[in-house]
């Protein structure tokens, strides 16, 4: 849980000032098209194989786990803020530039108020991907409770694994009902 919460705290952090320069809506076409293309990169390499290059970087454990979910919650999460962005109404902002405003305050008080819900619920929704991913990074090494449960099903432990198993099922349970309970609470 806790590589989960921390990946997914840096990759939000990362990921909303990145939004901004990926959409065409704040910044230039070519400022937009460059960061675009850095996204994509980053997206375009499952999870598994950034864990391998982070245990190669740092070596086996948590921080491994963590390096790896931030670096994909980045990718996944300014995508769908990018998306939410370009979806947004944007005549707030434009009226508060056109009485004078400067762009980052009429950001902070136009887009921000609209997007909060929004980033919130991608932002949960990433943290319940994270949990799974989380699960299966202990399984190549880079921490999690993956790494009890390969052991315990190397070593033919199979009441331990399937406790292991039957708590993430109700911890993912857990995480979902308490996601869905914040989203009601937010709209």
């Amino acid at each position: 849980v806790c590589i989960a919460f921390i990946g997914t705290v840096i990759g939000a952090i990362v990921s909303a000032p990145l939004a901004f320069l990926n959409t065409k809506r704040f910044v230039p076409a070519p400022v937009s098209f460059l960061f675009n293309l850095v996204i994509m990169v980053i997206r375009s390499v499952p999870f598994l194989v950034y864990g391998l290059i982070f245990i190669r970087v740092s070596g086996p454990g948590a921080f491994t786990g963590v390096l790896t979910l931030a670096v994909c919650s980045i990718g996944l999460l300014t995508k769908r803020f990018t998306e939410a962005l370009d979806a947004l109404d944007p005549r707030p902002y434009h009226a508060l530039l056109a009485m004078g405003v400067r762009p980052l305050p009429a950001i902070c008080h136009s887009v921000l108020p609209q997007l909060k819900p929004v980033f919130t619920s991608i932002i949960l929704y990433r943290f319940d991907v994270n949990i799974r991913e989380a699960s299966v990074l202990g399984l190549v090494g880079a921490g999690g409770i993956g790494a009890p449960l390969i052991f315990a099903m190397n070593h033919y432990a199979w009441p331990r694994a399937g406790s292991i198993f039957i708590g993430l099922v109700i911890l993912v349970w857990i995480i979902d009902h308490l996601s869905s309970h914040l989203r009601k609470r937010l709209y």
